[in-house]
């Protein structure tokens, strides 16, 4: 029986989820902190404290090892949860690295401010002739949270993201930030050319080892929500349980 420990800030993750119980059999504990999220406008030290609250939850269930389904925790807290913890951690950047450097060109690098800031990507694969450029999505977690995929707001949002990929035709977007598959249909119209729009999620399914029989799927959500529940039923389309914890 392998236990699959996957964690983001929020609703984001359960597009990493949908694509590992479509791949593999496993027990997966899915942990969405949707009462704090965002985390990519907050300091480190506060994104690592977060983290272990979400770790220390789920390690009452016989983990064996973790998917961190959230670029802003992968590339801030990646190194202190290996320490603390003395578990395997996979995190999605290594699917984000692996996924761009398998197309050539320039790469647009969307995401969240913490891990823009940390130029985490960039100091990865820029090289070689190819440039990097970064742009932080500040407010689309929020909108995405918050229902606002087909919005006005989120038309205008995406308008000055993408004005950068237009402007330069760049021909690689990588979807740096796990709520942003949800919008990959609506970066897509944004865009005024044809790109390649990378998720980092097709690239860490060979990473996950599981040999279960059946597929069993636990879901743990830190705040109550119909928005939530909507997407859940419109993701996952194998039986799960939702539960919510209240652990502040």
């Amino acid at each position: 029986m392998t236990n699959i420990g996957v964690f983001d800030t929020g609703l984001g993750g359960l597009t990493v989820l949908t694509k590992l119980v479509k791949s593999k059999k496993a027990n997966y504990f899915y942990f969405g902190d949707t009462l704090r999220v965002p985390y990519g406008n907050r300091p480190k030290d506060e994104i690592f404290d977060f983290s272990c609250d979400i770790v220390d939850f789920l390690e009452k269930f016989d983990i064996d090892y973790y998917v961190i389904a959230c670029n802003t925790i992968s590339v801030t807290c990646l190194n202190l949860l290996e320490e603390k913890y003395k578990k395997t951690f996979i995190p999605i950047t290594a699917g984000g690295i692996r996924g761009s450097k398998s197309y050539p060109g320039d790469l647009l690098v969307l995401a969240t401010k913490a891990t823009v800031d940390s130029h985490f990507y960039k100091d990865n694969i820029e090289g070689d002739g190819k440039r990097v450029f970064e742009v932080a999505g500040y407010n689309l977690v929020d909108l995405i949270e918050n229902n606002q995929i087909t919005s006005p707001k989120m038309d205008k949002s995406l308008d000055e993201y993408l004005n950068l990929a237009n402007k330069n035709q760049i021909p690689n977007i990588l979807l740096g930030c796990t709520h942003f598959p949800l919008i990959k249909n609506e970066i897509g119209k944004k865009l005024t050319y044809e790109a390649n729009i990378i998720d980092p999620a097709d690239y860490i399914l060979d990473k996950i080892e599981a040999n279960n029989n059946d597929l069993k799927i636990k879901i743990f959500l830190s705040k109550k929500s119909n928005i939530a529940e909507n997407i859940i039923q419109s993701l996952i389309k194998f039986d799960y349980s939702l539960t919510y914890v209240d652990f502040i």
